[in-house]
């Protein structure tokens, strides 16, 4: 995606939260939509995860047996976790 200032994308994985953390999750799609890689991440968007939730807890509340939906922002990006999946918006 690299410069995704002229426009919104939004990208839908699903995922068995048995067996994906939402933590690892949300880097590996925000790191693709950004063009480069999960460890790079945080000096690209100047920020880590952690600045906005506490990863740890955000894989403790969501698991397979989950029935809800979490959103926030990281950045620029909407994060909407739901019991079957991560939805991603860039505006």
């Amino acid at each position: 995606m690299g410069d995704c200032s002229t426009y919104s994308e939004t990208v839908h994985h699903h995922y068995d939260w048995a067996t994906t953390e939402p933590s690892m999750a949300i880097i590996g799609a925000i790191a693709s939509l950004e063009e480069v890689t999960p460890a790079d991440l945080s000096t690209t968007l100047d920020n880590t995860l952690y600045d906005y939730v506490d990863p740890e807890a955000l894989d403790a509340l969501v698991t397979a047996d989950s029935r809800l939906v979490i959103s926030f922002s990281i950045a620029d990006y909407g994060i909407r976790i739901t019991e079957d999946g991560l939805t991603i918006r860039y505006d």
